[in-house]
């Protein structure tokens, strides 16, 4: 069986975290799992960019979680130069993602 691509896999966690009304807040639950929010920004000069930590962490068993970590770097016009979104598996096996 094939595996999934690791962009498919990033896709389908943030449109299942992002369901639900969780508009302003940095604490959520849904679909059975725990979600933490923190953002970060820096504007200077040349370049700008924004990080979003998002910890996702089921608290009944099988317990596991996740980090997903979108980058969105712009340069001096505001112009989007790059955008990178990363995860981080830390309490299970890597095979389950």
């Amino acid at each position: 069986m094939r595996r999934p691509s690791r962009a498919s896999v990033i896709n389908d966690i943030e449109r299942i975290l992002k369901s639900g009304d969780r508009l302003g807040k940095y604490r959520w639950e849904t679909n059975g799992v725990e979600c933490t929010l923190d953002r970060h920004t820096y504007y200077g000069a040349l370049y700008s960019f924004d990080v979003e930590v998002l910890r996702v962490r089921a608290t009944a068993r099988p317990k596991w979680q996740l980090y997903l970590i979108p980058e969105f770097w712009r340069n001096e016009a505001g112009e989007a130069v790059r955008i990178n979104s990363t995860f981080n598996n830390s309490s299970s096996c890597a095979c389950d993602f």
